[in-house]
């Protein structure tokens, strides 16, 4: 599903916009747009007007709105917050920024960029004045704009720039501006300082003059804070960039070289056509590192008071977000572990009570020498059986066997020492088979049954000891 973004990067002299068609495979360059701001008129008319100018010729109806202000208007400060809960920095980082900023905490909205170290958090600050932010969203609202992600324009190339690139590839980027330059310095994939700092015009004595600043800021920062600033690379945009980068390749600052930022318009998941003028020029750059920082969920802060976009709720709750997703994840592998088990333990009890019916059927039928169905092949077997003889159900005879095995267990007391091993049961008859301890148990044995209505007469047809001289064995016959 495609999302359209429109960045609109906002200075003192200018506006720049640009309309990307965002997707899964990417984004998409639809339209672009520069316009300058006329220096006859009051600012904020003149800014109504390029914005004006901006809705009419991109049409971005629909499109989610990431607005760039200018670096200038805004505070930064560094301070450490001695716990890791982002909701309670939230709550004390104006407590903790009051006694340093110009201005009452009430009338400013704050929002950080943190880093963990050591138990705590590292933060760099942001500061604006509130009417500053009002009166960008009434313009905006006048050409029904309504931005849902409000920051620095240089800070959106700072933090775009990092997704690009290695998080061990710590870099400066300055944007610049007719009279004050505004530096981010980026260290290990994160903004860790960003410093707005006047400086002359006049080529490389204004570039001196930024190098013994920053030189100046980066010791304080070692000294004070603790974080060391090592760049190998200086990236520049603005309308002042020429003074850091000749265009020549040879330029350098600090002592490492300084590139533009056109590198941006080579990410491999952006597409269109950037070889116009205004794209040449670099005034285009900033507002779609604006627009990319949204379309690939890049993050940062935010000075909208809606507070709405996914990167920023995500900085916010990523540490609930993610218990709750792992303890989710948890209950589910957790659930379908027992569903596992719990199949492979039927299928054990299927296995066994197979075998079991195998080795049942083997034992009764031997012959049988190729067993693939037991419970079927003995089905059959139990089937020809019947069809081939009476069975026990003798439905010819006279008396049931159920009525002659119930005559057995009346007559005959459970004490007395016997044991049949065989049973033939004929139409009028039935010859017992077994064995007893003595000649007299089988003379008490016939008495006994000769009491039963079902016999009428019972004879004994034989009575010899076994071998071992233990055992009687014996054969009767039961006339019904």
């Amino acid at each position: 599903m495609s999302r359209k973004v429109l960045g609109i990067e906002i200075r003192e002299e200018s506006v720049s916009a640009v309309l990307l068609d965002g997707g899964f495979k990417g984004s998409v360059l639809t339209a672009q747009v520069h316009f300058s701001l006329p220096a006859d008129q009051p600012a904020e008319v003149g800014l109504q007007e390029a914005l004006k100018a901006v809705v009419e010729t991109l049409n971005p109806s629909g499109a989610a709105c990431v607005l760039g202000i200018p670096d200038t208007a805004v505070s930064y400060r560094n301070l450490s917050i001695p716990f890791l809960d982002i909701k309670k920095v939230r709550q004390v980082l104006p407590f903790e920024l009051e006694p340093t900023l110009p201005r009452p905490v009430d009338e400013l909205v704050f929002d950080f960029e943190a880093v963990k170290r050591d138990g705590q958090h590292d933060l760099l600050a942001f500061a604006v004045q509130k009417a500053h932010i009002q009166r960008y969203l009434e313009i905006l609202g006048s050409v029904n704009l309504r931005p849902v992600v409000i920051m620095p324009g240089g800070y959106a190339a700072a933090r775009f720039i990092c997704a690009m690139t290695a998080d061990d590839d710590d870099f400066l980027f300055i944007d610049t501006g007719a009279g004050n330059h505004t530096v981010y310095a980026v260290c290990s994939g994160s903004v860790r300082m960003a410093r707005t700092l006047p400086v002359a015009s006049g080529g490389n004595p204004a570039a001196r003059s930024l190098e013994t600043a920053m030189q100046r800021t980066f010791t304080a920062m070692q000294d004070n804070l603790g974080i060391a600033v090592n760049p190998s690379t200086v990236f520049s945009s603005g309308p002042q960039s020429q003074l850091l980068d000749a265009g020549n390749g040879s330029s350098t600052f600090l002592g490492v070289p300084v590139k533009s930022i056109a590198g941006i318009r080579t990410f491999p998941r952006l597409t269109g056509s950037l070889d116009t003028p205004d794209w040449q020029s670099g005034r285009l750059d900033i507002a779609l590192a604006l627009a990319l920082v949204e379309t690939e969920s890049v993050g940062g802060i935010n000075f909208s008071t809606e507070r709405s976009t996914v990167q920023h709720y995500w900085s916010e709750y990523r540490s609930h977000i993610i218990l709750t997703a792992v303890l989710i994840t948890l209950a589910l592998t957790l659930a379908l572990a027992g569903q596992f088990f719990a199949v492979r333990a039927k299928e054990r009890r299927l296995a066994e009570m197979d075998r079991q019916i195998e080795a049942v059927f083997k034992s009764t039928f031997p012959e049988v020498t190729r067993v693939v169905n037991p419970l079927q092949q003995m089905q059959i077997k139990i089937k020809e059986a019947g069809e081939g003889s009476t069975g026990f159900n003798l439905t010819s005879a006279r008396v049931q066997v159920i009525d002659i095995l119930n005559a057995l267990s009346q007559q005959i007391p459970s004490a007395v020492d016997v044991e049949f091993n065989r049973m033939v049961v004929g139409a009028d008859n039935v010859v017992l088979s077994g064995d007893t301890d003595t000649f007299n148990t089988v003379d008490d044995i016939k008495g006994q049954l000769e009491g039963a209505e079902i016999f009428k007469l019972v004879t004994i047809s034989s009575a010899d000891l076994e071998k071992s001289g233990q055992r009687v064995r014996f054969k009767m016959k039961l006339d019904f």
